[in-house]
């Protein structure tokens, strides 16, 4: 492995060696298997090499080390948005998009989601404690415009039940989930019954980098649109992740640009 990573770089025996500061001799004896690598010298030879991360893990594991990729990596309070910069990155999207916490509250979110939900964050829902997306899912005002309100709603549950800090309960709920079951409850009746079948209903979702769920929304003036949810990681540290509400096809785009150009909605 380490050969075919050298020859396919061009590099000769006496020039990685050179580069990686190891005695041409070790490097011979090491590519026809004559000695083994110790882990300071491997490593060395596959810094001068300077190949991707995955294929020096092979060989690190092949000669019968651990892998590096952790030394690899920068610290997670180097990874991610500030919450300024956060919200400068959704603001220049001309889709609608927002930034969770791990509790699923709206931290930021851009001009084009308010207008899609038709509230202005200036003046309502001012803590982010008021802007849990389970919480508000009984109020008419969002519930009635989600014309997939399971499949939206589910999303939300599998992440309640599946959460890193600990699975859900609505029997036994923490402090805090039940903080967010009561603002729920407290809202509309209909919605209530098809909550608690959902809960009984819906898997725990696995821990992802990267997924996403499916949003229609029925806007009274602009009419019926349909959004990929993306969601992926905004800060690790702080437990963020972006939220982009990625139109689907033509229709939705253009009922999207119809909205934007409207005039603004309470």
């Amino acid at each position: 492995m380490l050969v075919q990573a050298r020859t396919r770089l061009g590099l000769s025996q006496a020039s990685l060696a050179a580069r990686a500061h190891v005695s041409l001799a070790s490097v011979k004896a090491y590519e026809q298997g004559k000695r083994h690598p110790s882990q300071p010298y491997l490593t060395a030879l596959l810094d001068a090499l300077k190949i991707e991360r995955s294929e020096r893990g092979e060989i690190l594991e092949a000669a019968g080390y651990a892998s590096d990729w952790h030394q690899l990596v920068p610290s997670l309070s180097d990874l991610g948005f500030t919450l300024e910069q956060a919200s400068e990155e959704v603001e220049r999207l001309p889709w609608p998009s927002f930034v969770l916490n791990e509790m699923s509250e709206v931290i930021v979110a851009n001009q084009a989601v308010q207008r899609l939900w038709g509230v202005d964050l200036r003046r309502e829902f001012t803590e982010v404690a008021e802007r849990n997306l389970l919480a508000v899912a009984s109020a008419p005002r969002f519930a009635e415009r989600i014309a997939n309100w399971d499949e939206a709603v589910g999303a939300l549950v599998a992440v309640f039940k599946g959460h890193h800090r600990g699975a859900e309960s609505v029997e036994n709920p923490s402090p805090y989930f039940k903080s967010v079951m009561d603002r729920f409850l407290a809202g509309d009746a209909r919605y209530v019954a098809r909550f608690l079948q959902l809960w009984q209903e819906v898997p725990p979702a696995e821990i992802q980098l990267r997924w996403h769920y499916p949003i229609v929304w029925q806007d009274p003036l602009a009419g019926r649109m349909t959004f990929d949810c993306v969601v992926s990681n905004a800060n690790i540290r702080q437990g963020w992740a972006f939220n982009d509400w990625m139109p689907v096809g033509a229709g939705t785009w253009a009922a999207l640009q119809r909205l934007l150009e409207g005039p603004q909605r309470g």
